[in-house]
C-alpha cells in the first residue's frame, strides 16, 4: 500500500470517527504539508475547505501570532524525526476574531521505511477550556500547577507574580466594568512584550504571573520596566519574583508563594516596583506566621504566656514614685520572651488585641488597686489600641471593668498613640467624654511624633502628653529639641495639660528637663520595667536592698536638682543681669563646646555681624564667616576655672577674646567675651 492509498484510508477513519466526538480530528501529511479535517472546524475557524486539505502555512494564518514559535519548533522535531507525538496547547483565531485555546494532540504514523509520513490525532477545546481565566484568556492557577508539576528537571529561570496597586480602590472609584477593563489592558500587555517562550497567567483577582524559563534576570528586569512604562497612565503594578534555583519548581504552590511574598515586600515597601524574594525574609514571614499562631492559643488558653511590666512614672518636683505604666509582655514557648514591637502589631491585624487589652486594663486595674494600699495616690496608665477603640461598646466596656475591679477612675489614664488615626474627633470624644466623668484621664502617647500634634491640643479632649523619647535623648546637647521642647511643654500648660518626658535615661537628661518643668518623668535613669514582684521589692519592702537603694537615688536627684539649679542660674542670668549684658559693647556668646552651635550672641554680636536669627548655625560661621572651626579656636582648650585670653583677627577688626567654660542647659558650654582694641592714631 502507498503513502496515497494509506492517507485516504486515514481520511476515512477521521470522517468515520468525527460525530462521535467533539474534538476536531487531523490528519497531517508531512510529505505534501496538508492538513485534513471534517467539515465540522469551517463552522467555527476560517478554513476554507477541510476535505480538500489546508496547507500548513493557511493552518499557521489561523494560529495567534505569539503562539506560532512554539508551534513551528515542535512541527519540525516531528517532522525531523526528533518527537514520535505532539501534544501541545495553543491558541486558534476563530471567525469572530476570538483567541481560541486548543489542547493539540496526535501520534507520528511511519512508512514502510520507518519514516515520519503522518501525524494523526485531535484538537480540543474543552480538555482545557475549565483551565482558561475567562476574562483575560489566560491560563489560570489550575493550568499553573499542573505546567508546574509537568516542567522540566531545571532551575535555569525565574517566575514572577505582577500585582495591580490599589485594585480595590480604583473598582469602587470607576466600577467593576473598567477594572475588568484594565484586567484585560494588563494581559494584552503582558502578551504583547512576551515572547513565545514565556507562560502568562492569570492567578487571582487582580494577580498575574509569568514563567521566565531559561531567561536571566536582566530579561525579567526588562519586561517588567516594559509593562509598567505601557500602564503608567492608567494604574501602578508591584511585582515580586523568585528564582527557580532557590526551590523546587515543581511544587508550584511553594514557587507561587515565594513570589507572592517578594510582591507584598514590594507593596509594603510602596509600591510600584519589583523585588526579588529573600530567603531571609521569608523566614520571617513564616515566622510571624507561627508567632500568630501562637498568641491566638495564648488567648485561648487564659491568656498563657502573656503578663506585664510595670515601669515606674516619677514626680519631677519630689522624684518620688507617682505611678506606673502598664506594658504588655509575652513569653513564647519557643521563642522565648517576644518583643512588643513584633507581637503587637499582629495582635492588631488579627483583632486579638480587643480581648488581650480587656485582659490587660483588667489585671493592671486589680494591681493598682492593691498598690494603693501602700501609695494611695498611686495611678496606673494603661494603653488602648485603636482598633479597641473602633469596638461599638468600648465606652461601656472600660467602665465595667473599673466597675468590676473596684478601682477608682481617677486612679487610671488611658493612652492612646498619636499615630492613631484620630481625625474622627467628634467620636472619640464622645468616648472620652464617657470615661472623663468617672475620672479616667486621657493620654497622647508619642506626642510629637506624628503630623497633627498642635492639632490633637486643640481638637481631642485630653489631660496628658507624653513627649516621646527621641526629643530627650541628649537634649543637654541638642538646642533645637531643647528650644522645641520647651514650647511643647509650655503649649500643653498653658492648655491645662500635664506632661510626661519619656525616655530619660543620663542625668545630664535630667538636669536639662529640669529647667522645662514636665510634671512626670520615665526612664531608665529611674527604672525600667519591672515585673510585679521586682516592682514592689524596690517601692513597697522597706527591708530589701533594692528599696534602700531606690532611696538613696532619690535623694541623690533632689541634691543633684538642687545645686545644678545654683549653677543653671548663674549661667542663664536674671534679668537684671541680661539686660546689662545686652547692653555691653563687647561682644558676648555662648556656644556648645563640642559643636561650636550658637546658644547666645548678645546685641553687640548681632548688630556687628547683621545676623538676628543665629540659632542652630556655629559661631565660626556667623561671627567669622568660616566654613570650619578657627584654627586657635581649635587648638584651645578652655577651663572652667579661669580664664583663657588670646587676641583675634576678625572683620577688619582687632579683638582680645576671653573665654572660659560654663555649666549650660545641663552640659558645659563655651562663654567667650570679644573686646575690640581701638587701632593708633
Amino acid at each position: 500500500m502507498n503513502l496515497e492509498e494509506e492517507r485516504k484510508i486515514y481520511i476515512q477513519t477521521i470522517q468515520f470517527l468525527d460525530k462521535s466526538t467533539d474534538d476536531y480530528l487531523y490528519l497531517y501529511d508531512l510529505a505534501n504539508g496538508k492538513l485534513y479535517f471534517t467539515d465540522k472546524i469551517c463552522e467555527k475557524y476560517p478554513i476554507v475547505s477541510a476535505k480538500e486539505g489546508v496547507s500548513i502555512e493557511t493552518w499557521q494564518k489561523i494560529v495567534y501570532s505569539r503562539d506560532l514559535v512554539q508551534l513551528s519548533r515542535n512541527l519540525k522535531n516531528i517532522e525531523a524525526g526528533i518527537s514520535e507525538d505532539h501534544n501541545m496547547e495553543y491558541r486558534l483565531v476563530d471567525r469572530e476574531g476570538n483567541k481560541i485555546w486548543i489542547n493539540c494532540r496526535g501520534n507520528v504514523l511511519k512508512d514502510k521505511d520507518g519514516h515520519p509520513a503522518f501525524l494523526m490525532g485531535s484538537i480540543s477545546e474543552s480538555a482545557v477550556k475549565h483551565r482558561v481565566d475567562t476574562l483575560t484568556g489566560l491560563w489560570n492557577f489550575e493550568k499553573f500547577t499542573e505546567d508546574m508539576n509537568k516542567s522540566p528537571e531545571e532551575d535555569e529561570g525565574y517566575f514572577m507574580v505582577l500585582g495591580v496597586d490599589n485594585f480595590r480602590d480604583i473598582n469602587m472609584k470607576n466600577g467593576r466594568t473598567f477594572g475588568n477593563h484594565l484586567l484585560k489592558m494588563i494581559s494584552e500587555t503582558l502578551e504583547e512584550h512576551s515572547d513565545g517562550t514565556m507562560r502568562l497567567y492569570r492567578l487571582d483577582g487582580d494577580q498575574f504571573a509569568v514563567d521566565f524559563l531559561r531567561k536571566k534576570s536582566e530579561d525579567v528586569t526588562d519586561f517588567y520596566c516594559a509593562v509598567k512604562a505601557e500602564l503608567e497612565n492608567y494604574c501602578t503594578v508591584s511585582a515580586g519574583v523568585v528564582q527557580y534555583s532557590v526551590t523546587d519548581r515543581k511544587d508550584g504552590v511553594m514557587v507561587y508563594q515565594y513570589a507572592e511574598n517578594a510582591l507584598n515586600r514590594a507593596k509594603k515597601a510602596g509600591k510600584n516596583m519589583m523585588l526579588f524574594f529573600s530567603s531571609e525574609d521569608y523566614q520571617k514571614n513564616l515566622d510571624k506566621i507561627a508567632l500568630q499562631n501562637e498568641l491566638r492559643d495564648a488567648v485561648m488558653n487564659d491568656f498563657r504566656g502573656f503578663f506585664l511590666c510595670y515601669q515606674p512614672q516619677i514626680d519631677n518636683r519630689t522624684f518620688t514614685v507617682y505611678g506606673a505604666e502598664a506594658l504588655l509582655r509575652f513569653e513564647s514557648p519557643t521563642k522565648g520572651v517576644v518583643s512588643p514591637a513584633e507581637f503587637i502589631p499582629l495582635l492588631e491585624q488579627s483583632r486579638l488585641i480587643c480581648r488581650v487589652g480587656e485582659w490587660v486594663l483588667q489585671t493592671a486595674a486589680r494591681q493598682c488597686l492593691e498598690w494603693r494600699n501602700h501609695i494611695p495616690e498611686f495611678h496606673m496608665s494603661v494603653n488602648i489600641s485603636y482598633v479597641q477603640l473602633r469596638q461599638e461598646d468600648i465606652a461601656a466596656r472600660i467602665l465595667d471593668i473599673l466597675d468590676a475591679t473596684g478601682l477608682p477612675g481617677n486612679a487610671l489614664t488611658l493612652e492612646v498613640t498619636e499615630s492613631m488615626q484620630l481625625q474622627d474627633y467628634s467620636y472619640f470624644n464622645k468616648i472620652f467624654y464617657e470615661w472623663k466623668r468617672r475620672g479616667v484621664k486621657i493620654a497622647i502617647d508619642d506626642f510629637g511624633t506624628g503630623y497633627s500634634s498642635l492639632s490633637y491640643l486643640k481638637s481631642i479632649d485630653i489631660d496628658e502628653t507624653k513627649i516621646d523619647r527621641c526629643f530627650v535623648t541628649r537634649i543637654q546637647c541638642n538646642a533645637y529639641n531643647y528650644r522645641l521642647l520647651n514650647n511643647m511643654i509650655e503649649l500643653a500648660h498653658c492648655a491645662q495639660i500635664q506632661v510626661c518626658c519619656e525616655g530619660v535615661e543620663t542625668e545630664e537628661e535630667l538636669a536639662a528637663l529640669q529647667e522645662l518643668h514636665p510634671d512626670v518623668l520615665q526612664g531608665f535613669l529611674f527604672a525600667k520595667p519591672y515585673k510585679k514582684e521586682e516592682f514592689e521589692k524596690i517601692y513597697f519592702q522597706k527591708n530589701s536592698q533594692e528599696y534602700k537603694e531606690r532611696i538613696r537615688k532619690e535623694h541623690h536627684f533632689r541634691y543633684m536638682n538642687k545645686n545644678e539649679n545654683i549653677e543653671l542660674l548663674k549661667a542663664l542670668r536674671k534679668d537684671e543681669i541680661v539686660n546689662i549684658v545686652e547692653n555691653m559693647e563687647e561682644i558676648i556668646y555662648v556656644s556648645n563646646k563640642d559643636t561650636r552651635e550658637l546658644y547666645y550672641m548678645n546685641a553687640a554680636g548681632r548688630k556687628l555681624t547683621g545676623i538676628y536669627d543665629y540659632k542652630g548655625q556655629n559661631c565660626y560661621k556667623v561671627l567669622h564667616d568660616q566654613d570650619q572651626p578657627c584654627e586657635d579656636c581649635a587648638g584651645r582648650h578652655l577651663k572652667r576655672e579661669e580664664f583663657s585670653v588670646w587676641e583675634k583677627h576678625s572683620m577688619g577688626k582687632h579683638y582680645i577674646v576671653k573665654g572660659k567654660l560654663i555649666p549650660w542647659l545641663g552640659s558645659m558650654a563655651r562663654l567667650e567675651i570679644a573686646t575690640e582694641i581701638p587701632k593708633e592714631n
